[in-house]
């Protein structure tokens, strides 16, 4: 190193108020300022003379773009960056480090490059500042997300862009403009009652205040009063009391697993919504009303009907139109897509930096049945958020807490590869049968997390039976339950 170099670098590395690093063409680190040793915690007797490389970091969740050396991109391409945020961590600490750097070029008497300047500035406070006011401004937004009729969704609120989904928002919002009964089928977790608020808000009756019931949720010597309101002295204790249907009147009656309400209670409804007319308990006067029905359940109505869960004729009158909402794993696209909104929404309140899921756990969510549908997406990545270090971007697998890691792990989507005859290479009908029972039995020992006796009960065979078809097919139980088997 020249005099005039040892003199310039000298004076470079007194400066306090920014990172400034010199590296030459072999990747060693002649010029290290105080600013570099505020920033990111060497000592420069530590870092002189040392490979750039042994100094550095890139821990998985942090290989992509903004982790890659600014360094040695400008010495590949040969050209000065600009503003180019980095994000890497040092070889003597886990603590991320956010900055924003310039490089420059120096050149030897033969105009050949001899080193790169890089010019770094610490970031980490202002990205702080950033997710504060986003924390600030989420929980602006949370502390009045009611409507003024008691609602909290509208059809900009359902979010995906998978067709199925898509079709069924176009459904719910020509449905909207009618005013018959809607019954609303979906799994747990679908979104029944999101769609239900967005059918009423986009109604003439969206100015009147959304009411809404759980069938499931009262035991059934309430309902009757619930729904229909009491009269003085109907019993013991009782008091003339409104209930749901005059509180309805003009606006929309929502009933939710009404496939839970007792079927004598069924009845009395039907009449509600044949005549338009009801008693409260214990009067013998009856009242009109002027309500929207909209019911949901969360199984197929011919189940519930072949069932005795509903009836047949109540059936009918609540579904003059029937609404169906497709699980999340019939609509895979929407299954990142839903993550990355929920990342957005739920991350700036918990103050975390996560911006985005990892390869791994986009694959492992893409593979994943989501029984709990979207509620349980929602639930998991929440949950993962907080499970994050302060600093740590992205969702990784050890993130999945306890029952919700184990589950994406043992529950593979329904209809993959395990039941999958149609590309199997057997021939004949008989083989092909086969195929596809020794497929559902090895799904639904996944499922039961190859518990041969609860693996039969679910699938409602013996266990013998079961024992039989897993000779049979030659299956191979990854748990050895001695006390099973």
């Amino acid at each position: 190193m020249s005099k005039n170099n040892s003199l310039l670098y000298r004076e470079l590395e007194e400066v306090t108020i920014m990172g400034i690093q010199i590296v030459d063409i072999n990747h060693k680190v002649i010029c290290y300022s105080k600013g570099c040793e505020l920033i990111e915690g060497y000592k420069r007797k530590d870092v002189l003379g040392k490979d750039m490389n042994s100094l550095y970091n890139q821990r998985p969740e942090l290989k992509n773009n903004s982790s890659r050396s600014v360094i040695v991109d400008t010495f590949e391409t040969k050209t000065p960056q600009r503003d180019v945020f980095v994000s890497y961590t040092t070889k003597n600490s886990d603590r991320i480090i956010n900055v924003l750097c310039d490089t420059y070029l120096l050149y030897d008497n033969t105009d050949n490059i001899k080193s790169v300047i890089c010019v770094f500035r610490d970031i980490s406070d202002y990205l702080n500042l950033i997710s504060l006011v986003n924390r600030l401004n989420a929980e602006l937004n949370l502390q009045n997300p009611n409507l003024s009729n008691d609602t909290q969704y509208t059809f900009d609120h359902l979010i995906g862009i998978s067709p199925e989904f898509l079709d069924a928002v176009e459904q719910a919002k020509r449905i909207s403009a009618s005013d018959e009964s809607v019954l609303i089928v979906g799994e747990t977790g679908t979104g029944k009652e999101l769609f239900a608020q967005s059918i009423h808000n986009a109604s003439k009756r969206s100015h009147k205040r959304f009411i809404a019931l759980n069938c499931s949720a009262l035991p059934e010597n309430l309902m009757e009063s619930t729904l229909f309101g009491t009269c003085k002295g109907a019993f013991t204790g009782a008091l003339n009391q409104k209930g749901l249907l005059e509180a309805a009147e003009g606006s929309t009656l929502f009933l939710d697993e009404i496939n839970s309400m007792d079927i004598g209670l069924q009845a009395k409804l039907l009449r509600v919504l044949e005549t338009k007319r009801y008693r409260k308990v214990g009067s013998s006067l009856e009242q009109s009303c002027d309500i929207r029905f909209i019911s949901a359940m969360n199984q197929p109505p011919q189940k519930a009907i072949a069932d005795k869960k509903i009836r047949l004729d109540l059936y009918y009158r609540i579904a003059v139109f029937s609404l169906s909402i497709p699980p999340l794993r019939a609509r895979k696209e929407d299954i990142l897509y839903l993550s990355n909104y929920f990342i957005k929404a739920l991350a700036p309140p918990s103050g975390k930096k996560i911006s985005a899921l990892s390869q791994k756990t986009a694959k492992l969510f893409e593979n994943y049945a989501w029984q709990g549908n979207v509620r349980e997406l929602k639930h998991v990545i929440l949950q993962s958020i907080y499970s994050a270090r302060e600093n740590e971007m992205l969702i990784e697998p050890r993130h999945l807490q306890n029952h919700s890691f184990e589950n994406i792990l043992s529950h593979p989507v329904k209809g993959d590869s395990l039941i999958s005859v149609s590309t199997s290479s057997e021939g004949d009908l008989s083989k092909k049968m086969n195929a596809y029972e020794k497929g559902l039995i090895q799904q639904a020992l996944a499922e039961n997390n190859h518990n041969v006796t609860k693996t039969a009960e679910y699938l409602k065979i013996t266990r013998q039976s079961l024992h039989g078809k897993i000779k049979k097919h030659s299956i191979i139980t990854k748990k050895d339950n001695s006390s099973d088997n």
